[in-house]
């Protein structure tokens, strides 16, 4: 069993593998909490999402840093950021929405192995036209990352399909509610290709780490 394939089939969700690790939950998002998610991104005003990326860099970075002092520590070549990427993301964790979905993966994990917690299931990702995430493995950012969940909130956009570096035929483009959990080492470095003309890409994007790494591993 992958991680936490059992678990979602107990709750009776549909699952399939791919690519070796990677869990597709077909609906693990209601059409309501997808509503709910479009009607905060309608409403969200286009200077919210700059100061959200900002802030939350910040409290990474004081995590596993001690400090906030995010171009420094870019500077001083401790920290990578993603250029361009200022309004890309969006903090909704004070949303009944998400509290939600997070009290539903929290529940899951709990079960599963009470060493991970999830962090984050919380943060909206958009990509427009002609932005890419270039490839990348999760834990040369955060090396406590275990997995990734990636929720999905539409599929009409035009290219910018998840794609995995170390898989063939890795390209995925799953609809709007399913979720996606895959491991955070290197072989399952992944991005997404470029967004082309059209509509806008939305995911939600959180994490399943070490609890309390950041304790015991100053960096």
């Amino acid at each position: 069993m992958l991680f936490l394939e059992k678990e979602l089939k107990d709750k009776g969700f549909e699952t399939e593998r791919v690519l070796g690790e990677v869990l597709i939950v077909r609906n693990f998002a209601s059409k309501d909490e997808l509503k709910m998610m479009l009607d905060i991104i309608e409403t969200t005003p286009n200077e919210t999402w700059f100061k959200a990326y900002r802030e939350s860099l910040k409290r990474f970075c004081m995590e596993k840093f001690g400090r906030d002092d995010v171009e420094n520590l870019v500077a001083e070549g401790k920290y990578e950021i993603t250029k361009d990427w200022d309004d890309k993301n969006l903090d909704i964790g004070h949303s009944p929405v998400s509290h939600q979905l997070q009290d539903r993966m929290h529940k899951l994990i709990s079960i599963n192995n009470s060493d991970l917690e999830l962090t984050g299931f919380a943060t909206l990702q958009r990509m427009q036209e002609g932005v890419q995430l270039k490839s990348h493995t999760d834990q040369h950012t955060d090396p406590s990352i275990r997995y990734a969940a990636i929720l999905y909130i539409n599929d009409d956009y035009v290219d910018g399909t998840l794609f995995f570096m170390n898989k063939e035929n890795s390209d995925l483009r799953p609809k709007p509610g399913d979720l996606l959990i895959f491991p955070g080492n290197e072989e399952y470095e992944h991005g997404v290709r470029h967004v082309g003309a059209g509509p806008i890409r939305y995911v939600l994007v959180g994490f399943i780490k070490v609890k309390g790494f950041y304790e015991n591993n100053k960096y």
